[in-house]
C-alpha cells in the first residue's frame, strides 16, 4: 500500500546517531580544511570567500568566555526541561500546547547559556543591525518618503531591505522600550505561531501524530534555537509559513490571510519573491486557487503603486539600489566566478548544518519515498493523491531557493538565519519519512535528543550573530 508503514525501516538507533554525528563533525572539519586550502593554495586567494569557521559565515568562539554560572545552570535546566517534556508527551496523547511551551522555554534557556546580556541584549546591539536606526524614527511616513534617497547611507542591513525591516523594530521599541523585552517578544510570538502553523500545515496531509512529532523536531532545530530569539528573520519565517498555510485553506478569508502575510513580508525583505512560485504551484494544482492567486498578485502590485504615488517610495528602484550595493560589479558569477562558487557551497552547507545531519538524511529518505509513491514512472499515481501537494510545495520551495542561490543571493553571511523560512518546508519530506517508518516513542525521542543535543552543543561552543 502506497505510503504505508515500512516495518523494514526505522529511524536511527543510538549507534547510528553517534556514527552520523561523528561523520558529520569530521566531514565539516575536513571540508573546512579542503575549501580553505583550495582557496589559499590552488588558486589566487580570495579574501573573505571562505570564512575561518566554514561553513558558518558569522561565528565567534565563546566556549572560553562563557560565565560558568549561566552556562552550567542554563544547560542543566534545558536538559531537565527536555527530559520532562519528552516524558510528559510520551505518556499522554497531548495536543500541540506542551510542545510549544517546551520549545519557548528551551529557546530561552539555550540562549541564556551565553548569559542574559549576551543572550537577550547583545543580538540587538550590533552596529549594523536594524535596531540601531529604529529608536530615532519619529515619523514613519516621512521615513518611507526619504528611504530611497538615504538608503545607501543606512546601516548595512537596512541598505539591502525595504523600510519595513527598520519600522518593525521602531514599533517594537515603542511598545516594549528595551532590547531584552523586544528579544523576548519576538521569541514569544514567532516560535509559538510558527509551531502551530507548521503543525496544521503538516496535519493537512499527514496524521495528527506525525504532525506533532515534526513540530517537536522543528522547535528543537539549531536554526530555531539559535536564531528565533531577537531576529527579524524569525518574524519573516513565521509570515512566510503563514502565507502558504492560509493558501491551502478553502476560504476567501484565508486568502486575505495569505495576502496580509505576503504584503508584510514583502515590506520586510525583497526576497519575498521566494513565495511566488510556491503559491503558483498550489494554484496550478488546485484550479480553485488560480483566481485568488492572481488577486493576491494584483493586490501587491496595486499596494506598491499606491505607495509610490502617495509617498514617493518606488519598491523596484529600492530593490535595484539594494542589489547594486551588494553586487557593485554586476552578476556575481561573471564579476567574481570563484567567489560565486565558494559562497554557493557555503550557503548549502550552512543550511544543512543548522538542519542537522540526522534530519538531512531523514529528509532525503522522505523525498525518495515521495518521488516513488507520488510520481512513479509515468506521472501522478492516483493511489497517493493526498501527498501530491506536500511534494509539490517542498519541490518548488527548494527549486525557488536554488534559483535565488543561482542568482547570487546570500554571500555576506548568516545564510541559515536569512533563509530560515526554508526549514519548515524541508520538514515536509521528514513527515513523509516518519509516516512510512512508523517509529516507536523510543526512536522518536532518541532522534529529538540528537537534534536538540546539537543545538545545545552549538550554543555552548560559539556565537552566531553579527
Amino acid at each position: 500500500m502506497v505510503g504505508s508503514v515500512d516495518e523494514s525501516e526505522s529511524l536511527f538507533s543510538g549507534r547510528e546517531i553517534l556514527a552520523i554525528g561523528w561523520i558529520g563533525l569530521t566531514s565539516v572539519v575536513a571540508l573546512n580544511v579542503i575549501v580553505r586550502w583550495t582557496n589559499g593554495g590552488l588558486i589566487e586567494k580570495i579574501r573573505g570567500a571562505t570564512p575561518t569557521y566554514w561553513p558558518i559565515s558569522i561565528f565567534t568562539v565563546r566556549l572560553g568566555r562563557l560565565q560558568p554560572g549561566w552556562a552550567i545552570g542554563a544547560t542543566a535546566a534545558a536538559v531537565v526541561v527536555f527530559v520532562l517534556a519528552g516524558a510528559y508527551c510520551r505518556r499522554r496523547d497531548t495536543g500541540i500546547a506542551p510542545i510549544v511551551v517546551a520549545g519557548v522555554v528551551l529557546l530561552g534557556l539555550s540562549n541564556l547559556i551565553h548569559g542574559f546580556d549576551h543572550g537577550f541584549v547583545a543580538p540587538l546591539a550590533t552596529r549594523e543591525g536594524y535596531y540601531q536606526m529604529a529608536p530615532g524614527i519619529t515619523d514613519p511616513l516621512a521615513f518611507i518618503q526619504m528611504y530611497e534617497a538615504n538608503q545607501l547611507s543606512y546601516v548595512v542591513h537596512a541598505r539591502t531591505h525595504p523600510p519595513g525591516s527598520v519600522l518593525t523594530f521602531t514599533l517594537l521599541d515603542r511598545v516594549f522600550g528595551s532590547r531584552a523585552l523586544i528579544s523576548a517578544a519576538i521569541a514569544l510570538v514567532s516560535l509559538p505561531t510558527s509551531a502551530v502553523l507548521l503543525y496544521r500545515l503538516v496535519g493537512t496531509y499527514y496524521e495528527r501524530d506525525v504532525a506533532r512529532y515534526v513540530t517537536v523536531l522543528f522547535v528543537l532545530l539549531p536554526a530555531v534555537q539559535i536564531y528565533y530569539l531577537a531576529s527579524l528573520d524569525a518574524i519573516i519565517a513565521t509570515l512566510m509559513l503563514g502565507a502558504v498555510y492560509f493558501f491551502t485553506r478553502e476560504s476567501w478569508l484565508a486568502t486575505l490571510g495569505t495576502f496580509a502575510c505576503l504584503l508584510v513580508v514583502s515590506f520586510q525583505m525583497f526576497l519575498s519573491v521566494f513565495l511566488v512560485p510556491v503559491l503558483a504551484a498550489i494554484a496550478i494544482h488546485r484550479r480553485e486557487k488560480r483566481v485568488p492567486f492572481v488577486a493576491i498578485l494584483i493586490g501587491l502590485v496595486g499596494f506598491y503603486l499606491f505607495v509610490d504615488i502617495a509617498l514617493g517610495y518606488n519598491y523596484l528602484d529600492s530593490f535595484l539600489l539594494a542589489s547594486n550595493q551588494q553586487n557593485p560589479g554586476g552578476f556575481l558569477l561573471t564579476a567574481k566566478p570563484a567567489w560565486y562558487v565558494y559562497t554557493r557551497l557555503e550557503d548549502v552547507a550552512e543550511i544543512a548544518l543548522f538542519f542537522t545531519p540526522f534530519l538531512c538524511l531523514l529528509a532525503i529518505r522522505g523525498a525518495r519515498a515521495l518521488r516513488r509513491d507520488v510520481l512513479g514512472r509515468a506521472g501522478w499515481l492516483p493511489a497517493n493523491a493526498p501527498e501530491r501537494e506536500p511534494m509539490l510545495i517542498v519541490g518548488v520551495a527548494v527549486g525557488s531557493f536554488a534559483a535565488l542561490l543561482a542568482a547570487g543571493v546570500y554571500h555576506t553571511g548568516e545564510t541559515a538565519r536569512g533563509a530560515m523560512y526554508l526549514y519548515p518546508f524541508l520538514l515536509l519530506p521528514v513527515a513523509a519519512a516518519v509516516k512510512r517508518i512508523g517509529p516507536d516513542e523510543r526512536e522518536r525521542w532518541l532522534l529529538a535528543a540528537a537534534v536538540f543535543g546539537q543545538s545545545l552543543l552549538m550554543q555552548l561552543v560559539g556565537g552566531y550573530l553579527w
